[in-house]
C-alpha cells in the first residue's frame, strides 16, 4: 500500500538533500552541520541510500581515532570529537554492510586511549556497559578480531535497561538512540520489541518509532499525513518528540530514507 505515495514523497524531498564533502549532509557547509550525521549517514545505509555508504570508513582514522567528519581524520584531536550515539552508527553501519575492519580498528582505539575521544568535557566519549556490550556482539557477529575488555553485561540486564530508557526518557533524540540500539539488537538476532512497541505508544507521531514497531501501515499513513516542506535542511525530524514538528526544517535526507524503509516492506 501507499507506494506511489510514498515514492512522490522521496522524489519530492530529494532536491533539498544537502551534501557535503560528498557525503549526505544538514544545510550548511560548516563542519558543525556535520552533528550526528554518522549516526544518520547509518540509518540512510540501513535505508539503502548509497550515497551514505562511505561516510562512516572515510571517519575512522588510520590509528582507529574516531571523528564526526571526513575531514578531521587528519587534524588534531578534538576533546570532545566523538561520542556514544556516533558509535552507534558505526555498529549499525557494520551490521548492514558487514565490512568488520573499520570497527576493528576502532576497538583497538578504545582499548589504547580507554574512550572514544581524548578526555571529553562532559564524558561523552566514556563507554558504558551497554555501549561494550553492543560493540562485541556486533564485532562477533561480523568477524572483528578484537574486543573490548570489561565487558560483563547479559542480554536480560541490556534488554531490561532498554526497555526503562524506553518508558523514562524524556521524548526526543535520547528515545531515538533507544530505537536505534533496539535495531541493532534486532540486526544482531536478539530482538525483544518491548522497548519499540512503548516508543511507539509514547509518540505515535513518529513514523520511524511505528515502523520500528513493526506497525508500517500506520508509519506510511503517518508520515504521508504530514505537511512536509523544504525548510532550513538542519533536522532528522525522527529524533525529535513529533510534537515539535521538525520536519518543517527537515534535512531532506530523513524523509527519503523513511519513504525507502517503507517501500521495502
Amino acid at each position: 500500500m501507499y507506494k506511489i505515495q510514498l515514492s512522490t514523497l522521496a522524489e519530492k524531498a530529494r532536491p533539498w538533500c544537502n551534501t557535503r564533502l560528498g557525503f549526505p549532509a544538514k544545510s550548511g557547509t560548516e563542519r558543525s552541520s556535520q552533528g550526528d550525521c554518522v549516526l544518520f549517514s547509518a540509518l540512510m545505509t540501513y535505508a539503502g541510500i548509497e550515497e551514505a555508504i562511505a561516510y562512516i570508513p572515510a571517519c575512522i582514522a588510520p590509528d582507529g581515532r574516531p571523528v564526526r567528519s571526513p575531514d578531521l581524520v587528519t587534524e588534531e584531536p578534538d576533546t570532545d570529537g566523538f561520542s556514544k550515539d556516533m558509535l552507534l552508527g558505526v555498529l549499525l553501519w557494520t551490521l548492514v554492510v558487514r565490512d568488520p575492519e573499520p570497527l576493528d580498528r576502532l576497538i583497538g582505539y578504545i582499548e589504547r586511549t580507554g574512550c572514544l575521544c581524548p578526555k571529553a568535557s562532559d564524558r561523552r566519549c566514556t563507554m558504558t556497559p551497554q555501549m561494550r556490550y553492543l560493540t562485541n556482539r556486533v564485532a562477533q557477529a561480523v568477524g572483528c578480531t578484537g574486543r573490548l575488555s570489561g565487558d560483563w553485561m547479559p542480554t536480560v540486564l541490556f534488554w531490561s535497561l532498554e526497555w526503562l530508557s524506553a518508558l523514562f526518557t524524556p521524548l526526543g533524540y535520547q528515545c531515538h538512540l533507544v530505537s536505534v540500539k533496539a535495531l541493532v539488537m534486532k540486526l544482531l538476532g536478539s530482538w525483544d520489541a518491548g522497548a519499540a512497541e512503548i516508543l511507539a505508544r509514547r509518540d505515535s507521531g513518529n513514523p520511524w518509532f511505528l515502523y520500528l514497531a513493526g506497525d508500517t501501515d500506520r508509519a506510511a499513513l503517518t508520515l504521508l499525513s504530514m505537511d512536509i516542506q523544504p525548510g532550513g535542511g538542519h533536522q532528522w525530524s525522527w529524533e525529535r518528540d513529533s510534537a515539535e514538528k521538525a520536519w518543517h526544517d527537515s534535512m531532506g535526507w530523513d524523509i527519503v530514507a523513511m519513504c525507502n524503509l517503507l517501500l521495502k516492506e
